[in-house]
């Protein structure tokens, strides 16, 4: 898989825009359609594209100081209208806008259930990791972008970065945009990624019992815990996870699940 298109620059239409005058590197794009809009109780469908640079942050008594900053545009698909958000970590560990007043949760102090998601939980390090709250409720998490090390990202990104992107909208239709980054290694990142296809060849082909089959043999305990929980999982998908999971743990959930349903 070729990890290095999430961060080289794409033609969008228009231009990379600028932070403090320094260009930025294009990381990818989020679309938020008709499934993520019912979860985050909104009408507006949207495209968001996210950029980040370094920002030079003068001299230091360790030498040059830089930091990252993010700006995601924000496209209403309805009207075509844009809003940017410039977001760096003001006092903060997420990366968020200036006047932000929300707050944030340390993840290893929170219930695995309530950790919210539009599509696929993330997979980053527990004990680092932080989920914002606006009025004491959890954003929603949207996805998550690596950076590999190319010439692009060496120059103005820096590589070895995970950013996590979560999402809030208000009830004024006001979309919140906030970042949080892990440095993690290249297998880490690879190994997210080919879990992310499995999901996505299981989503494409829950029906098809030979494709589940093959799916959940070679899926590892990340995948056999999305299979479990995914809501198109037959009896016939959950007799076949039972006789490839991994651990005495996983069975015991699996045979509970087939109680319950079948």
């Amino acid at each position: 898989m070729n990890l290095n298109i999430k961060a080289v620059p794409l033609d969008l239409g228009f231009p990379n825009p600028e932070i403090k005058n320094t260009p930025t590197v294009f990381i990818g794009k989020i679309t938020i359609g008709k499934e993520d809009l019912e979860k985050l109780e909104s009408k507006i469908p949207r495209e968001l594209y996210l950029f980040g640079t370094y920002i030079n942050a003068g001299m230091t008594q360790y030498g040059d100081s830089r930091r990252h900053e993010f700006i995601v545009t924000e496209k209403n698909l309805e009207t075509g209208e844009n809003v940017q958000h410039f977001l760096a970590q003001n006092n903060s560990v997420m990366y968020k806008t200036e006047n932000d007043q929300t707050l944030d949760e340390c993840v290893d102090m929170l219930k695995k259930k309530d950790i919210l998601y539009l599509h696929r939980a993330p997979k980053w390090k527990v004990q680092e990791a932080n989920i914002p709250t606006y009025q004491d409720k959890l954003f929603y998490f949207s996805t998550q972008f690596y950076l590999p090390e190319n010439s692009v990202n060496k120059e103005h990104l820096g590589w070895g970065l995970t950013v996590f992107v979560f999402l809030f909208v208000t009830a004024q239709e006001e979309l919140l945009v906030q970042i949080l980054t892990q440095y993690t290694s290249d297998q880490t990142a690879e190994d997210h990624y080919k879990l992310e296809e499995m999901m996505a060849e299981f989503d494409a082909g829950y029906n098809k019992p030979e494709i589940v089959n093959q799916l959940i043999k070679k899926g590892d305990k990340y995948f056999h815990e999305y299979v479990l929980a995914h809501k198109r999982s037959n009896r016939h998908t959950l007799d076949s996870l039972l006789t490839f999971a991994k651990t005495k743990k996983m069975k015991d959930e699996i045979v509970k699940r087939l109680r319950l349903v079948f």
